[in-house]
């Protein structure tokens, strides 16, 4: 393959349309390439890892694609979106994220929605009981009480399982209320963003 020609493997994940993982054969073994698509970089799941990755750029090594049916995109995008419909219609705040959820076209994926940025967090779930072990219950108290009197918080950083954790909330000026959650690499501006999907979970929107 010439050096001007992009990698088929690199070119599904660089369209949009796709979905931002991709399984490909390197070496005999079954490996997932996914794609943040904010910065544009493409990476590679550790081997023994089930989230942790790096920069892939050997695209020479792979020996084989396995490109999801038709069928299977659909049906993991569908599961996606209920995902965060249930979830969402929990929540005793609302804000134009939540709004989109509501209106999600099922024929979409969540990126495709503008609900995410179509990253391999997309789908998890963070408790905030979970969150509260580590900046401590004294800060998710007054994270609840900002919510509940549509005030702005931010915690400051704290542990969280090895990466620096922040969480917060901002009201709008219509009324509506933001919050999410960021574990960032340790003295990094970096890392994994959740949203606040209701009273009790945050849920995957960036990668950073």
């Amino acid at each position: 393959m010439g050096t001007d020609t992009i990698h088929p493997a690199e070119a599904y994940l660089r369209n949009e349309n796709n979905p931002s993982s991709l399984y490909v054969k390197i070496e005999g073994k079954r490996r997932r390439l996914f794609i943040n698509r904010n910065m544009n970089v493409i990476g590679i799941i550790a081997l023994g890892k089930r989230k942790r990755g790096y920069v892939f750029t050997n695209w020479a090594s792979i020996e084989k694609i396995y490109y999801p049916s038709q069928k299977q995109e659909a049906d993991t995008n569908r599961k996606l979106i209920l995902k965060y419909q249930k979830l969402a219609r929990l929540a005793t705040h609302t804000n134009d994220w939540l709004r989109k959820i509501a209106h999600a076209d099922l024929e979409k994926s969540l990126y495709g929605n503008g609900i995410t940025t179509g990253t391999r967090i997309d789908g998890k779930c963070i408790r905030l009981s979970t969150i509260g072990k580590y900046c401590g219950m004294a800060n998710m108290q007054l994270f609840r009480q900002a919510m509940k009197e549509k005030k702005s918080f931010s915690s400051f950083r704290f542990d969280f399982c090895g990466y620096d954790g922040t969480l917060w909330c901002e009201p709008r000026e219509n009324g509506d209320m933001a919050a999410g959650f960021s574990k960032e690499f340790r003295n990094c501006g970096n890392g994994y963003y959740y949203l606040l999907i209701n009273d009790e979970y945050m849920i995957g929107y960036d990668i950073d």
